[in-house]
C-alpha cells in the first residue's frame, strides 16, 4: 500500500470520484449578474472515507507568503503545507486528534542569543493548543484544556489567547506555553447550536484602565463578556439570551467592534443582532432575526449577516435592515467580503456568492458534497481558499469588481 502522501495523489487524480466534481453556476445574466471565480487548482487533503455518510471538514487555511505556503488541517488529524501556487504537499505532520481550526502563524523576534523564528499555532478538537517551529516543524510547546480548540487564537504582546469548546477563555506566554490566567462561564448543559464564537482584541492606551487591552468573546449560554486582557477579570456581562432561556440560546458570533460608535456587535441565536455599549455593555439597539451565527463588516460598512433559518442578510451601522436573500436550510459558515461580494459556505449546497450592495444570488460552487469548513480569502493573490466535506480544497480565483465603496469600520486603538 503506497504512503499517504503518493495514496493522495493517486485517489486525487482519479476522475471518476462524484466528490471530486466540482460544477461552478452562474445564474442567467441579468443587470447583477457576473462572474465571479474561476478555479486555480484543487487539492486532496483527505483521504476519502466512502464508509462516512456525512462527513465534515471544518478547518480553513493560514497563508505563509513569505515561505509560499499554506497551511492547513484535517479531521484526520494531518498537518499540511501546501506549495502556495500548485497546491502540491510540501511537508506534512500527524497529530493525535482532528483539526478543526485555523491555524495562526505568529513571528518570534530573537532575544539576542536565538535566531528570529516564526511559530504556527495549531489547535486541535482533543483540546490542545502547538505551537509549531516553522524552521524545525517540531511543537516548540503544546498546552492541554479539557475542550475541543476550533476558533483562531490571537497573539498581542507576547500572550496568545484562545477559547475552547467549554466556554473557556485562556491567555499563554507565547515563548513558553505557561499558563497567565483562564477565564470560564458555566458549561451550558442544555443544547446548544454547533459553533463557538471567537475572541476579538481591543488595545487599550487609557492608563487609568489598568489593562493592556480588552478582549471581547460569547458564549454558550447567550453572554457577552468584555475581559481585561492583562487580568482575565470581567469588565462587564451582557446577556443576549431570552429572558426565559431554554434551549439554543448560544451567541455564537464573533464580535464586531464598531470604534466609531463605540459599539459592540453581536447576535444570539434565538433573539437576534445586538449593538452593545463598548463601555459598559448597555444594549443600544436590537434587530430580530433568529439562527445567526456569524457576522462580518460588509465592503461599504454595513453589517452582513448569516442565519441557518433565515439565510444571509445585512444591515446597517444602526441596525435598519438593508437586505436578506433567503437560502436552502443548513449550515452557514461566516460571510467573507471580497470587494463588492459575499461569500460563504453551506453544509449542503457548496460555496454560494451573492452582490453585497443587494444581496442578489450570483453564483455558486457545487462540490458534491457541501462544505462546512471556513471560507479564507487572499486579498494579495486575489483566491479565496475553501475546502469541501470530503476533503477536497479548492483555491478560487477571485474576478475584481471596480466601485467607489466605502471602508468598513477602522479597528483603531480605544482610548
Amino acid at each position: 500500500w503506497p504512503d499517504r502522501d503518493t495514496a493522495r495523489r493517486l485517489l486525487g487524480a482519479v476522475a471518476c470520484q462524484p466528490s471530486d466534481k466540482v460544477v461552478v453556476i452562474h445564474p442567467e445574466r441579468g443587470d447583477a449578474a457576473r462572474d465571479v471565480f474561476s478555479v486555480d487548482f484543487m487539492q486532496r487533503i483527505t483521504l476519502p472515507d466512502l464508509f462516512v455518510l456525512r462527513p465534515d471538514e471544518f478547518a480553513a487555511v493560514a497563508i505563509d507568503h513569505r515561505r509560499g505556503l499554506l497551511y492547513i488541517g484535517s479531521r484526520e488529524g494531518t498537518l499540511l503545507a501546501l506549495d502556495q501556487e500548485s497546491g502540491a504537499v510540501v511537508w506534512e505532520r500527524i497529530f493525535d486528534a482532528a483539526i478543526s481550526s485555523t491555524p495562526v502563524i505568529v513571528d518570534l523576534p530573537g532575544d539576542g542569543e536565538t535566531h528570529e523564528a516564526a511559530l504556527l499555532l495549531v489547535g486541535t478538537d482533543n483540546g490542545d493548543l502547538h505551537a509549531v517551529d516553522l524552521e524545525t516543524r517540531e511543537s516548540r510547546w503544546s498546552y492541554e484544556t479539557s475542550g475541543k480548540i476550533r476558533e483562531a487564537p490571537i497573539v498581542s504582546e507576547g500572550v496568545v489567547y484562545f477559547v475552547n469548546s467549554r466556554d473557556q477563555v485562556f491567555a499563554l506566554e507565547l515563548r513558553t506555553g505557561q499558563w497567565r490566567w483562564q477565564y470560564e462561564q458555566e458549561f451550558q448543559a442544555d443544547f446548544t447550536v454547533y459553533g463557538k464564537a471567537g475572541l476579538v482584541f481591543v488595545p487599550v492606551l487609557d492608563d487609568t484602565l489598568g489593562e493592556p487591552g480588552i478582549l471581547l468573546t460569547g458564549f454558550d449560554g447567550g453572554r457577552v463578556v468584555a475581559l481585561g486582557a492583562g487580568s482575565g477579570e470581567a469588565l462587564w456581562v451582557q446577556s443576549v439570551a431570552p429572558p426565559e432561556g431554554g434551549d439554543f440560546i448560544d451567541c455564537d458570533t464573533t464580535p464586531l467592534v464598531d470604534l466609531e460608535r463605540r459599539e459592540v456587535i453581536v447576535a444570539g441565536m434565538a433573539t437576534g443582532v445586538y449593538a452593545m455599549s463598548l463601555e459598559d455593555g448597555s444594549v443600544r439597539w436590537t434587530y430580530p432575526i433568529r439562527g445567526v451565527g456569524a457576522l462580518a463588516w460588509g465592503p461599504g460598512g454595513e453589517i452582513v449577516g448569516t442565519s441557518s433559518l433565515r439565510g444571509v442578510f445585512a444591515l446597517q451601522r444602526d441596525g435598519t435592515h438593508l437586505w436578506r436573500t433567503q437560502v436552502d436550510v443548513g449550515v452557514l459558515s461566516a460571510p467573507v467580503v471580497a470587494f463588492d461580494t459575499v461569500f460563504v459556505t453551506h453544509s449542503e449546497s457548496g460555496l454560494l456568492a451573492f452582490d453585497a450592495p443587494t444581496g442578489r444570488f450570483l453564483a455558486q460552487i457545487r462540490p458534491g458534497s457541501g462544505m462546512s469548513s471556513v471560507p479564507v480569502y487572499d486579498p494579495i493573490s486575489d483566491r479565496f481558499y475553501a475546502t469541501t466535506n470530503r476533503g477536497l480544497l479548492l483555491a478560487l480565483r477571485i474576478e475584481r469588481s471596480f466601485g467607489p465603496r466605502q471602508p468598513p469600520p477602522p479597528a483603531a486603538t480605544l482610548r
